[in-house]
């Protein structure tokens, strides 16, 4: 574990200014859900079933535009592609508090439609300005601070809500959903390496080589910078050769290895939602409701530390790896009523929450060539949304029929089902490739 890396990443140019920017523009966004549900209760006065509704609908519309705004950031670039965004958030958020339920629905699935893309944003620009051998370290960073950023941003809403009302709470989301959307373009933070380095258009040969390659290494980016530097040729809007780079990097997405990253993703999503909602049915029954907020703290305290362990880790350790770990680790809580056993076991399930962010990342930044890197952290996004959509439909329903504890169980199966069949899946993929090159190659073993 060598923690001088992080120093090392910070030490890169815009690097600390992108991980800052990232921490504040997410605050407002982390409250969103939450203080929708406050709403929906305390001042609309509706049934949490029908606030869930309308956390759902947000959700559902973030999910479906992330791809399309990730594309939208590649082929037309930052400042562009977010002002619509900011203009719709800005009237969404001012509108919704003044509503009633039914105005508030259709209007929160558009504000989730034209969500401001910072995760992809972030992620993005790390994967540009910092090295490949680096971008483990600095995706566990930004992890780390998005942890932080969960802890504080709904407790802050929350006291926010109960001191001054929904309404005024709302309103001061929206200007800071606002404020973040023309922070990240006034920034302006790169997206890809001819916007910090002088370009160049490659022989045809060599771009369609580049664009083989994105799929097996992280250093085709720093290989490209160099031959950038030495010619200097300007690409142009449209140019067939990063039409066929964006068509690699969506091939390399919907291979096995892409979807396989995506699913992880989901399912380490899915997992938290699931635990969160097994918590609070569970506190409920031993009586200790007073600590769920705690208890979620716990974890995330429990995800910085391991985002920061892994990130000063060298050996490779993969997605699924790392979530047929977090199944382990949350089996545990299944077990136990004792409240000093929940804190411990929720400590240790949430080390494997920042790491596995952190490596479904780390992993897309590395398959897919730069020219398609925004649509793919969409995606990537989108797997984060839609796993959390399903989490608690689908373990809120395990735990009315079977109770709290099984909540924790049948999390921590499908954990362990899903990515023990990704590996099984994967070593007989690997087997008949092996298999296939000692065919075609003489003398290979």
């Amino acid at each position: 574990m060598n923690l001088s890396a992080y120093k090392a990443v910070l030490a890169q140019p815009k690097a600390a200014s992108i991980f800052l920017l990232g921490f504040l523009a997410r605050f407002p966004f982390s409250t969103t859900g939450l203080l929708l549900t406050l709403h929906c209760v305390l001042t609309l006065h509706v049934s949490f079933t029908q606030a869930g509704l309308l956390v759902t609908a947000a959700t559902l519309g973030a999910a479906i535009s992330a791809p399309w705004r990730g594309r939208l950031l590649d082929k037309q670039g930052l400042r562009r592609t977010l002002v619509p965004p900011i203009i719709v958030n800005g009237i969404v958020w001012m509108t919704v508090p003044w509503l009633p339920y039914a105005g508030v629905l259709p209007l929160v699935f558009l504000g989730g439609l034209f969500s401001i893309p910072v995760f992809s944003i972030v992620r993005t620009s790390l994967a540009v300005i910092v090295p490949a051998r680096m971008r483990r370290t600095a995706f566990a960073l930004d992890s780390v601070f998005t942890e932080f950023v969960f802890m504080t941003g709904p407790a802050l809403a929350t006291v926010l809500v109960y001191s001054a009302g929904s309404r005024p709470t709302m309103i001061l989301v929206g200007v800071l959903i606002v404020a973040a959307g023309l922070g990240l373009m006034v920034v302006d933070p790169p997206l890809r390496t001819d916007q910090i380095m002088l370009p160049t258009h490659l022989s045809e040969p060599l771009e369609t080589a580049e664009a083989a390659a994105a799929a097996h290494t992280g250093e085709y980016n720093e290989r490209r910078v160099f031959e950038d530097t030495q010619t200097g040729a300007i690409p142009v809007v449209g140019d067939p050769a990063q039409e066929q780079a964006k068509s690699a990097a969506r091939t390399a997405l919907l291979s096995w290895g892409g979807i396989s990253i995506l699913v992880s993703t989901a399912v380490g999503s899915m997992l938290l939602v699931a635990t969160d909602v097994a918590f609070v049915a569970l506190l409920r029954e031993i009586g200790q409701e007073g600590m769920v907020g705690p208890m979620v703290s716990i974890m995330c305290a429990g995800s910085a530390i391991g985002g920061i362990v892994y990130g000063a880790m060298r050996t490779d350790v993969g997605a699924l790896w790392i979530l047929l770990l977090m199944g382990l680790l949350i089996l545990p809580l299944a077990l136990t009523h004792a409240l000093i056993l929940l804190i411990v076991f929720a400590f240790l399930a949430g080390t494997t929450i920042a790491p596995l962010l952190s490596a479904t990342g780390e992993a897309i930044a590395q398959k897919v060539p730069e020219e398609g890197r925004s649509e793919a952290m969409g995606w990537h996004g989108s797997s984060l949304t839609i796993g959390a959509a399903m989490g608690g439909p689908i373990f809120g329903s395990v735990i009315d029929v079977w109770g709290a504890n099984w909540g924790f169980g049948a999390a921590g199966l499908v954990a362990i089902g899903i990515a023990g069949a990704g590996l099984i899946a994967m070593r007989i993929r690997r087997g008949r490739v092996r298999r296939r090159l000692a065919a075609t190659v003489p003398g290979l073993s």
